[in-house]
């Protein structure tokens, strides 16, 4: 089973990669469509790593409140 802790990072490492994935398309010229792929990409993973983060610190809140 994945830690929610290597969870976070390999979410943020994969963020890392698409990013660098996107200044290479940028630097190509590529089509609207690549990048609107990337960006797309971009944003799922953004979100499951906030969801992942939420699960990592939200339940350490509740119990101290």
């Amino acid at each position: 089973m994945i830690s929610t802790q290597d969870n976070i990072e390999r979410l943020g490492e994969e963020i890392g990669a698409l990013v660098a994935e996107r200044q290479s398309l940028r630097a190509v010229q590529a089509d609207s469509d690549a990048l609107e792929r990337n960006r797309l990409e971009i944003c799922l993973v953004q979100r499951r790593l906030a969801q992942a983060l939420i699960a990592r610190y939200l339940p350490a809140q509740a119990q101290a409140a």
